[in-house]
């Protein structure tokens, strides 16, 4: 899982500047000052025990740190390592009180480091198993609160548009109607601009092959989303005239919509009118 999220974050990162990424992003080597030594370098200035640390960086940002030994260097650790020192040569300096010797000998991580570095690993986890299972919702149609598909939403606002020109005219009322009921139904923002275009291009006769391809690729939820839009339409008048009647049963029956489903969505809208009680 580790590899597999840092070759994910390489992989997404490195659609940024070149520039960028590569001063700031990838595996580092750095210096921790750990203590003072009796040792000395060739030309007599005095050396530091630092840990060696291997870190990974994203645009600047550490993301994990890793001690992979002891080294020497001057300037308490600020200047570039010496030469790197092994466990044994640990415990030979502290023999010989070169070295504290209440360090270990051997560098390895502490349990803070570890804990901070697991950290950030279950952090990105979580935050990266969110992000697939909100977009694997929003795919599956599972998320309500999310807007629907733009596919959807234009094939449920085309079918209201159909309902209310069924008998001849879409009234301004009914652009404003269609307007805030398409709205809430899909959760876009829906304008009234687009109602009249839709509703100034409709023809009437409309084929088996067309009441089809209105629920062609939609799912079940939007497919009641639009039936429920239609019945609302048909319905805010108080009476479903013949043409309006034919027009539901042809566009139940083009996008596969059983009786008991068909009496479930009219059932909902009527509960709608109920709520928002349009004015026509």
């Amino acid at each position: 899982m580790k590899r597999f999220i840092v070759a994910l974050l390489m992989s997404v990162l490195a659609c940024g500047p070149a520039q960028a990424f590569t001063a700031n992003s990838g595996m580092f080597t750095n210096l921790e000052y750990v203590a003072d030594t009796e040792i000395t370098a060739p030309n007599g200035a005095q050396l530091s025990l630092c840990h060696q640390t291997r870190d990974l960086r994203i645009l600047g940002y550490p993301i994990s740190s890793n001690i992979v030994g002891y080294v020497l260097a001057v300037d308490r650790c600020a200047g570039e390592a010496e030469r790197p020192f092994s466990p044994q040569q640990m415990e030979t300096a502290q023999s010989l009180n070169l070295i504290d010797a209440s360090l270990p000998s051997e560098a390895r991580n502490s349990l803070q480091r570890t804990i901070q570095n697991y950290g950030i690993w279950v952090a990105l986890c979580l935050a990266l198993f969110a992000v697939i299972l909100r977009r694997v919702k929003s795919l599956l149609g599972l998320d309500p609160s999310s807007p629907m598909r733009k596919k959807a939403t234009q094939r449920i606002l085309t079918a209201m548009c159909y309902m209310a020109k069924c008998d001849g005219i879409v009234a301004s009322n009914e652009i404003t109607l269609i307007t805030k009921a398409a709205s809430r139904l899909t959760r876009q923002n829906i304008v009234s601009t687009e109602v009249v275009r839709i509703a100034d291009h409709i023809d009437m006769n409309l084929t088996p092959q067309d009441f089809l391809d209105f629920g062609k690729g939609l799912r079940d939820s939007e497919k009641d989303a639009m039936m429920r839009g239609a019945f609302f339409v048909a319905l805010a008048s108080g009476r479903i005239i013949p043409p309006e009647y034919d027009f539901l049963t042809n566009l139940a029956h083009g996008i596969g919509m059983p009786g008991e489903d068909f009496r479930r969505v009219m059932s909902m809208s009527l509960e709608d009118l109920d709520i928002y009680q349009p004015s026509l």
